[in-house]
């Protein structure tokens, strides 16, 4: 925590700014004297749009610019036999028990639904957690949830400083009373989780840091660590192995995992930058109940382990098939190796054979089935290699199956083999299913293949993991696929959309029969069937269908996980929260009390596809995903672009008056540019304050102004030569709700210039302002306030714009005072284009030798300085003035309660202590006081943090790394407080306040509220 007296930071600012060109800082006006109208001050400034003040980043070189269990999921890693006091347990992300489903979602943490009535699904518990959900154990009323990306920032009182430390957690999670999720303990671990195993009381847990995570090693490494589980509320290390990756490209492969109840076998991707790559496989000693770790011996195989399946113990023989070499060399033939295991200390080479390919092909999938093996390579085909691995000292490749696509994951059932796999060039869908005769390992065929997916199919989980999502019914003689996809539309109109849900395939030993899907809303995880209905997990919802016809799932029931939410605004008891859904490329209003915002399931909701329909070429939601969102009483309004014509911006007016039941009062075509929605405009130096679109009760204002499109002539093909700008041709869009039936349009021309500045609201008097270059000087300007009364719609009030010396930043009607910013061009020669940017933060650097860019120059500043105004109705005058620093740059402006908040960059300047670009924030006040006061803080302690809004004398900051939402206090300017508020799930789409509440809208991740309160 920093605190800045603002003495010292107004001396800075003036400071500074003298230095950087021998010139005299700020100026202090009366604070006393008559009012504005009695003394004009003809008001010119340097015209921050002029060709000798235009900045760098318009072209110029020499700065910068600012748990139904697959079948693959056993209870033990085939081979080994510790015994079943030491069962190995594997983690998923779905666990079902005594009538509850358990669920882990990436969007919304462990979410425990009631499954105990048939077609009737309800929401028991919830627990959001600040991490990437891994996976899960249930245990005598204990989750063991795994969470990977855990970031949480942790307090130094020494200093006030926050560090951030970004780990994995496991939390154990009293689930009992499911309304009251109660966390036991907790331990963090370094890294991300790459896989976990509990065998007894024991978890083993094997993380990966990749040199890059907040508080991991500075080198890749896998670490090994065993905890005391037995005990939730104490959760403790047994012990800790760490291993170095042999990875100095930076790769970061993770290691993946193999288990039986007295080994671990842990491997990954080794490349020493040549066109060999290996695998060491590290052998640990988990024979201890207690936990103790014991590192035993390591063995080399031959190639690269990629996944679990690459590496099996059975009967006292570790058995290995690999390939060396990496993807684009696969001229390396794959190996079968063999290890006699005494013990984790002493494994000894058995047998080797080298695979014979027909072409040089790439290693894809590996299954061990007792004394068999199964190989999959592919390039365009896709054989199948079946080996007899009877005698451990012989393994032998008996033999071979071509076919098309390849496979990806394989499900030995006896003398059958059950296998995922992928094929692109099959018409009927890019994913299949699989299934083999392996009776005669010399004569392997294949019996049967069905194609499904789509055009761009694609399967949930890695290798590691994809065996805990196919699942295999031998009961019912059915296999449940989840998947996901893309689709293009058959219009032909480049529109298409995700696809995911359940494929349903019959099986007997030889035939399968492609059935229907059952559909899911986000990335389809997992299947199940309970009680006579298949469950459909994905990360966003439970679906529940009758399958007695297996060819059309009837949906019988549905839950959400996690909700969209793109915005949310707050009008009375109730929120408004605007959803659109890529998954679904549909868009819809959701209202919910304002006592429970987050809540998955809405009060009510209203399915926008209306408002598109009959868009062609208009895809994903037709803009509605960028719509800005205004409410009123008990309306709320919805402004969004319509890509299929940008010359419009399209309204709709949604009643509230029963929130389980919004409906459409109105909608309308608006005829101005949907660039009206947004508070884009390119001014150079010209510091942005206000907004695109402002609201006064039922009204809307918007500008509308070709700003967007304005360069200088003089640089471009086709310009007149002249250097001078072209005019800003601007207007406001006065939109009228008063009657949500009948919105009624006016346009209001503002002045012409060489640009305006966003909107501000005063009561129902809108502001903006402009500047008009001098017609023998077009490197001086004036500018102007403008004043724009809406208080009748009808009939705006345009009152005379008043010379301001500089653009608006803030207004204050009951004071009648203006803070503005004003431009000085400065130019000086300078050594070279550091010295330039050393100086100024906004400038443009002309060097004498164009051809390098070396060597001195002529370096065009722009100097500003804050000035406060008393205005009149046709005059204004000035009372105070503080120049800005000239090497800060000020990307953003938000304005409070006579509070202006500035966000300020360094300027790039290389120095003896690297290269300089701290952010801090600037805060000016005055506007109550009469006379100008500023202070300066810090942004060091939240790692890209960008502000989002002003609230009164308060900054809401959002972090994107990791997010968070932080609060600057600048109540009292001596002392400024920046203080953390919340963690969040994901960044911030949109961030509303409502009270002491900020309300976040995350996107997929939902609306998660974090408390600014003290």
């Amino acid at each position: 925590m920093t605190f800045l007296s603002r003495t010292y930071a107004r001396w800075l600012v003036l400071a500074t700014a003298a230095a950087s060109a021998g010139l005299t800082g700020c100026q202090g006006g009366s604070t006393t004297g008559p009012s504005p109208d009695d003394a004009q001050t003809d008001f010119i400034s340097g015209n921050p749009r002029s060709p000798g003040g235009r900045d760098n980043a318009e072209g110029d070189a020499g700065g910068s610019t600012g748990a139904g269990g697959g079948a693959g999921a056993p209870t033990a890693d085939e081979g080994g036999d510790g015994g079943a006091e030491r069962a190995i347990t594997e983690a998923d992300i779905i666990q079902v028990h005594d009538g509850k489903l358990y669920a882990l979602s990436q969007y919304s943490g462990l979410s425990i639904i009631d499954i105990s009535r048939r077609d009737r699904l309800r929401l028991v518990g919830r627990y959001e957690a600040s991490g990437l959900p891994f996976e899960m154990y249930l245990r005598d009323g204990i989750v063991y949830a795994m969470f990977s990306s855990w970031g949480h920032y942790l307090y130094n009182a020494a200093d006030g400083s926050y560090t951030l430390e970004q780990t994995s957690r496991i939390e154990a999670l009293d689930v009992t009373d499911p309304a009251n999720i109660a966390s036991l303990g907790s331990f963090n671990l370094p890294g991300n989780i790459s896989d976990s195993r509990i065998v007894g009381d024991v978890l083993y847990a094997v993380t990966f840091e990749d040199g890059y995570c907040w508080g991991c090693s500075g080198t890749r490494n896998t670490t090994v660590t065993s905890l005391a589980v037995g005990d939730p509320a104490e959760i403790t290390v047994v012990d800790q192995l760490t291993y170095d990756d042999e990875d100095p490209y930076g790769y970061g492969w993770q290691r993946s995992v193999s288990v039986t109840a007295d080994r671990m076998y842990v491997a990954g991707i080794e490349w020493n930058g040549s066109d060999e790559g290996h695998s060491t496989i590290q052998v640990i000693d988990i024979s201890d109940p207690g936990g103790d770790l014991v590192e035993g011996t390591s063995v080399e195989a031959v190639g690269q382990i990629q996944s679990r399946w690459q590496m099996d113990e059975h009967e006292g023989v570790l058995r290995v098939i690999s390939q060396p070499g990496l993807w684009w060399n696969n001229a390396a033939k794959p190996g079968v190796q063999t290890f006699a295991v005494a013990s984790s200390q002493e494994l000894t080479p058995l047998g080797y054979t080298e695979l014979t390919l027909p072409r040089p092909e790439s290693l894809r999938s590996v299954r061990f089935d007792g004394d068999r093996a199964y190989a999959i390579t592919a390039e365009q085909t896709d054989p199948l290699f079946t080996i007899d691995l009877s005698d451990p000292e012989n393994p032998a490749q008996l033999g071979e199956l071509e076919m098309p696509g390849w496979v990806y994951h394989m499900e030995p059932r006896g003398d059958r083999v059950l296998a995922l796999g992928f094929d692109n060039a099959a018409a009927e869908g890019a994913l299949h299913v699989s299934l083999f005769d392996v009776s005669d390992l010399a004569n392997p065929t294949m019996l049967e293949r069905v194609h499904f997916g789509g055009d761009w199919g694609n399967f949930a989980e890695d290798q590691d993991r994809i065996h805990k999502a196919f699942t295999i019914l031998d009961d019912l003689g059915a296999l449940l696929v989840p998947f996901s996809g893309w689709e293009y539309d058959e219009g032909g109109n480049g529109c298409g959309a995700y696809r995911s849900g359940i494929q349903l395939i019959d099986f007997t030993a030889d035939t399968l029969t492609k059935r229907g899907v059952a559909p899911a809303r986000g990335q389809a995880r997992r299947a199940f069937i309970h009680d006579e209905r298949l469950f459909a997990v994905s990360d966003q919802e439970v679906g529940t269908f009758s399958i007695d016809d297996r060819d059309a799932p009837v949906a019988t029931a549905d839950l959400a996980l996690a909700t969209v939410v793109s915005n949310a605004v707050t009008t009375g008891d109730l929120v408004v929260r605007m959803s659109a859904d890529w998954w679904t490329n549909r868009a819809q209003i959701e209202v919910v009390s304002a006592a429970d915002p987050a809540r998955a399931e809405p009060l009510g909701r209203l399915d926008l596809t209306t408002l598109t329909s009959g868009s062609e070429g208009d895809c994903y939601g037709s803009g509605l995903a960028e719509a800005r969102v205004f409410v009123h009483g008990q309306h709320a309004y919805l402004l969004w672009p319509t890509y299929t014509d940008w010359s419009k911006t399209r309204l709709a007016v949604i009643d509230l008056t029963n929130p389980a039941a919004p409906r459409i009062a109105s909608q309308r075509e608006l005829p101005f540019t949907s660039n009206a929605l947004y508070a884009g405009g390119y001014y150079g130096a010209v510091l942005q304050a206000g907004d695109a679109v402002v609201q006064a009760g039922s009204t809307l204002v918007l500008r509308n102004a070709n700003d967007n499109y304005y360069y200088y002539d003089e640089y471009y093909e086709g310009s007149s030569g002249t250097g001078a700008p072209q005019p800003s041709e601007a207007s406001l869009e006065i939109v009228d709700l008063s009657d949500p039936s009948s919105p009624a349009h006016r346009t209001v021309a503002l002045p012409e210039g060489a640009g305006h500045t966003g909107l501000q609201i005063d009561g129902t008097t809108v502001l903006t302002s402009h500047w008009v270059p001098l017609p023998d000087d077009p490197t001086r300007a004036r500018f102007y306030l403008d004043r724009i009364d809406v208080a009748d719609p009808s009939a705006p009030v345009v009152r005379a714009p008043v010379n301001v010396p500089g653009s608006l930043l803030a207004f204050d009607g009951a004071s009648r005072r203006a803070l503005t910013v004003d431009y000085e061009t400065v130019e000086f020669a300078a050594a070279d284009y550091v010295a330039c940017y050393g100086v100024f933060a906004e400038a443009r650097f002309a060097p004498t030798n164009q051809n390098t860019w070396e060597g001195p120059g002529v370096c065009t500043g722009t100097r500003r300085t804050l000035k406060l105004l008393d205005v009149g109705d046709t005059t204004a005058r000035l009372r105070d003035e503080s120049a800005l620093p000239d090497n800060r740059r000020i990307a953003q402006v938000l304005a409070g309660d006579d509070r202006v908040f500035m966000y300020t960059s360094g300027n790039y300047v290389v120095t003896e202590s690297g290269r300089e670009n701290s952010s801090g924030i600037l805060v000016a006040s005055g506007l109550a006081a009469g006379s100008i006061d500023v202070a300066t803080e810090p942004l060091e302690d939240l790692d890209y943090g960008w502000p989002i809004l002003a609230d009164g004398a308060r900054l809401v900051i959002s972090s994107y790394n990791p997010p968070a939402i932080a609060v600057l206090d600048a109540a009292d300017l001596d002392e400024l407080t920046y203080e953390i508020k919340g963690e969040l799930s994901s960044y911030t789409h949109r961030v509303t306040i409502s009270g002491d509440r900020a309300l976040c809208s995350l996107g997929h991740y939902g609306l998660e509220i974090v408390d600014l309160g003290d």
